[in-house]
């Protein structure tokens, strides 16, 4: 039962919340600066309702970036793969820790955030990036939220900002062979090759081993991803189920391969190293493509452009949607068909153009069958 009572001009209450599950002890919570005694009798009767009903939560006073640092350290550190963790804390630390860190959670109002986003976007930050912040934020929330920090999670109030489509550059078939044609003089080549053959991310060829390799098959076992972990190279499983995969590749492709074994100075594992055996950093090969670019006459774009290149090609050729998804380690083959749909158009008209030569061909022949039937 409410304990009311007045203090001065004003009135205050007292309920029983519960027992504390850590101490044991009567949880109590007081609330003072009511006008009247009803309005005391009312809230009271309020609070007491929420316990009766189990709906009741005391709401911290702990800021915004000391539940942040529990989300990560309880949570985030068990659930994310090491360079997803370390790329989430860093958004976290460089974005959104000076902005709300220091607020109370329960403090913060839906317009806190959407102004933030906003604030964001005007200092020209992708939307991919902000909706990459909004996610992270919602989790911290949903974790206060279920730990009952705060009452209510303000972000199911908040709008996602909605990614603009990449631009998506890709090369023609001259392009490609002009481009390999330069990277041929360079120790990098196996690594453009088999981006444009087989559509492997650029982590995933520079972390294919020898013993990945099927040449007795003409097949790829892709089974691990080379990452950047606070600047330090790591070797990890892919992400997803799909993406661990194998592509099939033809006689010629191997022959390849087998080339670049050849002329390697230092026998590793790894199918792309360094003079000395160690792993070839990202930055470094960041470096050399640009420098092959500038000697070329293409079109300027960026690595992982190599791998839609890959898929539009294939697409365009007329290759099942389904095949190309598998090649590129798409979970689900509907990605395959949103992030190329550019190409779908095109092969829609092949497509009706391949199917009316076809009937305009049965009809001939049955033409000729009927007049021959005449004679």
């Amino acid at each position: 039962m409410a304990y009311i009572r007045k203090r001065g001009k004003t009135w205050s209450f007292t309920v029983d919340t519960g027992i504390d599950p850590v101490t044991g002890r009567r949880r109590q919570k007081t609330t003072s600066g009511f006008k009247t005694k009803k309005e005391a009798e009312l809230a009271a009767a309020k609070v007491e309702s929420e316990v009766i009903d189990s709906n009741y939560v005391e709401v911290t006073k702990e800021t915004f970036d000391k539940i942040a640092q529990e989300y990560f350290d309880v949570v985030a550190k068990n659930k994310m793969r090491e360079s997803t963790y370390e790329n989430r804390l860093s958004s976290y630390n460089n974005r959104i820790k000076g902005h709300l860190g220091k607020m109370k959670i329960k403090d913060i109002k839906p317009l806190h955030v959407q102004n933030f986003y906003n604030q964001l976007i005007e200092e020209q930050l992708t939307t991919s990036f902000v909706r990459t912040l909004h996610n992270l934020i919602s989790s911290i929330f949903k974790y206060a939220h279920r730990y009952d920090y705060i009452k209510l999670n303000i972000m199911d109030k908040v709008d996602a900002p909605i990614p603009k489509a990449k631009e998506m550059n890709t090369w023609t078939l001259e392009e490609v062979n002009t481009f390999l044609e330069v990277a041929k003089d360079y120790d990098t080549y196996i690594i453009y090759y088999l981006a444009i053959y087989t559509g492997m991310r650029r982590g995933e060829i520079l972390g294919l081993r020898w013993k990945d390799i099927d040449f007795a098959n003409n097949k790829i076992h892709v089974t691990q991803n080379l990452v950047l972990v606070n600047n330090e190279m790591k070797i990890q499983e892919p992400k997803t189920k799909g993406s661990k995969r194998q592509i099939a590749l033809t006689s010629a492709e191997m022959l390849e391969l087998k080339k670049h074994r050849i002329k390697k100075t230092f026998e590793t594992d790894l199918v792309v190293s360094t003079s000395i055996g160690t792993p070839y950093h990202p930055r470094n090969l960041l470096r050399n493509f640009n420098t092959l670019l500038d000697k070329c006459n293409v079109t300027k774009i960026r690595f992982h452009d190599l791998r839609h290149t890959h898929a539009t090609l294939m697409l365009k050729l007329g290759e099942n949607p389904k095949v190309v998804s598998e090649r590129l380690g798409h979970s689900k083959v509907s990605i395959t068909l949103d992030t190329y749909s550019h190409v779908m158009p095109d092969m829609q008209s092949a497509s009706a153009e391949k199917f009316s030569n076809y009937l305009r061909g049965q009809n001939v022949v049955n033409e000729n069958k009927t007049k021959a039937t005449k004679k």
